[in-house]
């Protein structure tokens, strides 16, 4: 029995523009730049190319994968024109490595998946439920909690934490440890409440953390607390039933989707770089000293 767990494929699903705009802000924030003779920044670049192959060394899966948003809106903006309006542009800096990244990314043999119309977390979480339905183990590398509604018997979620080589592995084993919620659909419910300002997701004016937390404890979901909201106390319950059309709105736009078809057969995906390819591309970035850390 656990030679088959041993043999059996893990799959590692990394969310790219996560890595690229952690790896060009961490330097970026004190101006360092780096730059090519060309003059091209590429920070971004060289700092996700170390997150990545840092990340494939310590969870050793054997197959890889990379999501990409594959546009500025998706179905969530025609349901509320005002998601994620509040964001401004990247800088040019980091624009000018968006076209790089997918070539970089495919010249280490991993294939780049997406879906117009949707985001990046929606590819990642159908390709996910895909293959954990398979009985494949799937480990989501991403920077956004967001994901760890996509957990389940088959699927755990590694947040980055600040710095290289620093993670947060969360299944079913210590999401209640990690996040107080028994559920992974539990943190659905929980943003519908308090909303997300990052993404600019309305949820119910004055519900934090600590009352979200509070409400899906004792009701175990929105639905729930709609059925049953006469015991809940005065003004909270004034504004829930005020705010109920966003809560359910704010609910929609949370909830990562899981039924896209991602036509991706999982032998495209075993991580084997390109190494000629992979070290022309990063000698164009003069990024050459990475090749002695690529991981294969």
């Amino acid at each position: 029995m656990n030679s088959q767990l041993e043999n059996r494929p893990s799959l590692m699903i990394i969310d790219s523009y996560a890595l690229l705009f952690r790896g060009f802000y961490a330097p970026a924030a004190t101006g360092n730049y780096m730059r090519n003779e060309q003059g091209m920044c590429t920070n971004g670049l060289y700092q996700f190319t170390r997150y990545m192959q840092d990340a494939i060394r310590t969870f050793r899966p054997t197959h890889v994968a990379r999501a990409f948003d594959m546009g500025a809106k998706t179905f969530r903006n025609e349901l509320y024109p005002a998601y994620k309006a509040h964001r401004e542009e990247p800088p040019e800096e980091l624009i000018l490595q968006f076209d790089w990244l997918w070539d970089l990314v495919e010249a280490f043999g991993i294939p780049c998946l997406g879906k117009e119309g949707y985001e990046a977390d929606d590819v990642i979480g159908s390709f996910a439920a895909q293959c954990s339905a398979q009985g494949i183990h799937v480990n989501i590398l991403t920077g956004d909690g967001d994901a760890l509604q996509l957990i389940n018997e088959h699927t755990h979620v590694t947040l980055m934490k600040k710095g290289i080589g620093n993670y947060l592995t969360i299944g079913l084993h210590n999401l209640e440890q990690e996040r107080q919620v028994k559920r992974p659909d539990q943190i659905i419910d929980m943003k519908a409440l308090m909303g997300d300002a990052s993404d600019n997701i309305p949820g119910c004016p004055q519900v934090g953390t600590k009352t979200a937390l509070k409400l899906i404890r004792e009701f175990d979901h929105v639905d729930g607390l709609f059925s049953r909201i006469d015991e809940v106390p005065g003004k909270l319950r004034e504004r829930l039933l005020g705010h109920k059309d966003i809560i359910y709105l704010s609910r929609e736009l949370v909830t990562i989707r899981t039924h896209l078809d991602i036509d991706c057969p999982l032998e495209k995906c075993v991580y084997k770089p390109d190494l000629a390819r992979l070290a022309e591309r990063l000698e164009q970035l003069e990024c050459s000293n990475i090749m002695r850390a690529v991981a294969v």
